[in-house]
């Protein structure tokens, strides 16, 4: 075991597109999603300690988390220590919570995937990425996405992860109206839609901002409609987000509430981000860089 303090990043988690297919046998939808990762997250640490596994909560969203009995991070590291078949293993582990909870943002699922990196440096394990992936997965299905954060498809039950060899940095900006959204009843509501079964698109290429922004204006959330019936406040976000000169594309990210708008470069989101937020103060609004790679 190193005796260093392990920093690892936990970025939000942002669904370009969302194309969701009929609930299966196993309880799960298929789905078949773009993803890509914003410059902006929560943060694991780690670092040793005399036994155990422990864990603490910091930051602007850590209230949110009070009443979890057992966190993602726990149950991340519980499950990294059991693949090892080291149970002797132990650390200490803070997390500093900056996204909100019940967002879109699979912010849950990134402070999993950013606790078996931090463990697997902390350990000294001989764990590559493929193999994090696979753990990760039987703690959500966001989870093996945010083991790689970088843009990437995910399909299946988000288990089946290609990561995109040619996309390019994207800049944005994301806003939550602090409505929290429970998954469960939107996937619920989409049901009721009687969705086709999935015929997966094809591998998304795109060298440049300008080709990445227009292939993701003809794509869609299959979740958006039944979210926005189901909270009001999505649709005003996207009606603000639409509204503001330069914006690309608006939509919403996962089963929301969270939205984002896509801009042609840094300067226009963050222009955008500053009038949004002067008109709408209760929103948490943030400009943020997709990035092609974060960890």
């Amino acid at each position: 075991m190193t005796g260093q303090a392990i920093r690892e990043f936990a970025p939000a988690k942002v669904n370009l597109s969302l194309n969701v297919g009929p609930l299966q046998a196993d309880g799960y939808h298929p789905v078949d999603s773009l993803v890509v990762f914003a410059d902006w997250g929560d943060v694991i640490f780690a670092e040793p300690a005399p036994e155990g596994l422990h864990l603490s909560v910091s930051g602007a969203h850590a209230a949110a988390l009070e009443s979890e009995a057992e966190n993602l991070v726990l149950k991340a590291a519980y499950a990294l220590r059991a693949a090892a078949g080291r149970p002797e293993l132990s650390a200490r582990i803070v997390l500093e919570k900056a996204l909100p909870v019940a967002a879109g943002l699979g912010g849950g699922s990134a402070d999993a995937a950013a606790t078996l990196r931090a463990l697997c440096h902390l350990w000294e394990l001989d764990f590559g990425a493929r193999q994090l992936a696979e753990i990760g997965s039987v703690l959500g299905s966001d989870v093996p996405a945010c083991v790689y954060s970088r843009p990437l498809l995910m399909r299946g039950r988000g288990e089946r992860v290609s990561p995109l060899l040619a996309w390019p940095d994207l800049h944005g900006v994301v806003v939550n109206p602090g409505v929290p959204v429970a998954t469960g009843p939107v996937f619920a509501a989409y049901d009721k839609t009687e969705p086709q079964a999935l015929v997966p698109g094809a591998m998304p290429i795109a060298g440049h901002g300008d080709a990445a922004v227009t292939l993701t204006a003809a794509l869609k959330n299959d979740l958006q409609a039944p979210a926005i019936a189901m909270v009001p406040e999505i649709g005003t976000v996207l009606d603000a987000l639409e509204g503001l000169p330069g914006c690309r594309v608006a939509r919403m990210s996962g089963s929301g509430a969270s939205c984002f708008g896509l801009f042609d470069d840094e300067p226009d989101a963050r222009t955008a981000a500053d009038e949004v937020a002067a008109q709408n103060p209760s929103w948490l609004v943030q400009p943020v860089k997709f990035a092609s790679a974060l960890v």
